[in-house]
């Protein structure tokens, strides 16, 4: 299987569909690829990329799989199938298309029309919020679900000595139907283990390891901690939360020792993330069981965060992260 295309067999680019402050994404409605079930997005690179080489790695570790890991890492991620070069540089990559069940339609309050990615930085807000938002509804069940499908998503990627890296809020989408299900996003700046990563990994704010900027696969547990806990206790301070006490009634003594150790400063102490996605597949309640249960009435208070880390400070008017300056 060849790893790379030429730009020009992209043909004409459609629609817009994404930008960020490192690269812009468009359709590719006249190219398919054998391997690739559905359309493809072209993600092309703002400015020279430093690290050819691992882009291929990464786009290598897909085709290097059997057809049914291969579809396996297309259900969970939005993974690289393709670099793209022109006059013998990389200046992006081909992937699936993410499925437009991972999108939210809804009215803004202006009356606008919106279509965007179903973030799970949503899932940390409180249930009737949410609903005001247009967001969906979820029950217990779901949420328990939405965790144990990430937990095997990172399972799998595990196996492969993959290290994701910045799991945050917004590089994770979800979607209820047909089932509860996680994708990964942003995964070109992934590091395959025993190499250097080709895009600089980072931790988002409020989604910090102890142990600091050196990310492993201990501290995708320790994020994947983050992320159960804060979608199981949706609510104020969700976004931000770290104490696992905050739980502690929806879990039996196996799981809230998994959730007490994955959150340990120290990284031997914590589990594989398969050890996550077996508790949850054998304990996740069925889809019709009620909603998360409440809080704990009084739980020790959490550290405030810090107002500046890493180049951000929160806004103490809005609460929210913006660049330091």
């Amino acid at each position: 299987m060849n790893d790379e295309v030429d730009l020009a067999e992209l043909g004409q680019l459609g629609d817009r569909i994404g930008k960020g402050g490192q690269a812009v994404v468009y359709l590719v409605p006249g190219l398919t690829l054998p391997d690739v079930s559905g359309p493809l997005a072209y993600k092309a690179y703002l400015g020279q990329q430093s690290a050819p080489h691992g882009f291929r790695a990464i786009v290598r570790v897909r085709s290097a799989m059997d057809v049914r890991d291969r579809q396996r890492l297309d259900t969970i991620a939005a993974w690289p199938a393709r670099v793209v070069r022109s006059q013998g540089r990389i200046v992006g990559v081909l992937m699936p298309l993410i499925p437009d069940s991972f999108f939210q339609r809804r009215t803004l309050p202006s009356g606008r029309p919106s279509r965007d990615p179903r973030e799970a930085q949503n899932l940390f807000v409180a249930p009737e919020l949410a609903a005001r938002l247009g967001m969906p509804s979820l029950t217990g069940a779901d949420r328990f679900a939405v965790c144990r499908d990430l937990a095997g998503a990172l399972s799998f990627l595990h196996a492969k000595g993959i290290v994701f890296g910045d799991l945050n809020a917004k590089n994770e989408l979800f979607r209820l139907t047909p089932e509860p299900t996680v994708m990964l996003v942003d995964c070109d700046a992934v590091r395959i283990r025993g190499s250097a990563a080709v895009v600089r990994q980072l931790s988002a704010p409020d989604w910090d390891p102890p142990e600091g900027v050196v990310l492993t696969q201990a501290t995708d547990v320790y994020k994947l901690a983050l992320f159960v806990l804060r979608v199981l206790s949706p609510g104020p301070q969700a976004s931000t939360a770290r104490a696992p006490e905050r739980v502690r009634r929806l879990f039996d003594a196996e799981g809230w020792e998994l959730l007490v150790r994955s959150l340990s400063a120290r990284a031997k102490d914590r589990p594989a993330a398969s050890a996550w996605y077996s508790y949850l597949a054998l304990r996740t309640p069925r889809r019709t069981s009620t909603a998360v249960a409440p809080m704990l009435a009084a739980r020790p208070s959490e550290p405030r965060p810090p107002m500046v880390t890493s180049g951000w400070r929160r806004d103490p008017a809005t609460g929210q992260w913006v660049p330091a300056t």
